[in-house]
């Protein structure tokens, strides 16, 4: 939130993140249509998360995170093949996700995965790819 400027420090960022995730997960985890995944290695350290909801027959990734010293070694990759397969299951024909334009690693990534920019801002942009028809 601080490198998009929606907020002027880490302090208002946190707060505000806090009231939304609070507004979005009511139920916290347990939320109906969210799916909450914590990605771990081989050696059982925790390198990140993936959160996504279901809405309809669409899923929407809400937030993803790779922790910075595990980046680059294909967790990312990995991961989003899983939520692929994951949303497929669940029933899903397609997932769509929104990102700054700045991160060109996760654009890189999502390139690679054959998301499409379905719609694109001044700041960020919405990618979709479709599971299946």
């Amino acid at each position: 939130m601080i490198k998009s400027k929606m907020s002027a420090d880490k302090e208002e960022a946190y707060k505000r993140a806090e009231k939304e995730f609070d507004e979005i997960l009511p139920m916290g985890q347990s939320t109906e249509n969210n799916f909450l995944y914590v990605m771990i290695d081989d050696n059982a350290e925790n390198v990140g998360f993936i959160w996504y909801e279901k809405e309809d027959v669409s899923g929407f990734i809400c937030d993803f995170l790779v922790k910075e010293n595990y980046r680059k070694k294909g967790y990312g990759f990995e991961t989003m093949k899983w939520i692929e397969q994951d949303a497929k299951d669940k029933g899903m024909t397609k997932l769509r996700l929104s990102l700054f334009k700045f991160n060109e690693p996760a654009c890189n990534l999502y390139k690679k995965l054959n998301y499409n920019v379905v719609e694109d801002h001044d700041e960020n942009m919405i990618m979709e790819k479709i599971l299946f028809t």
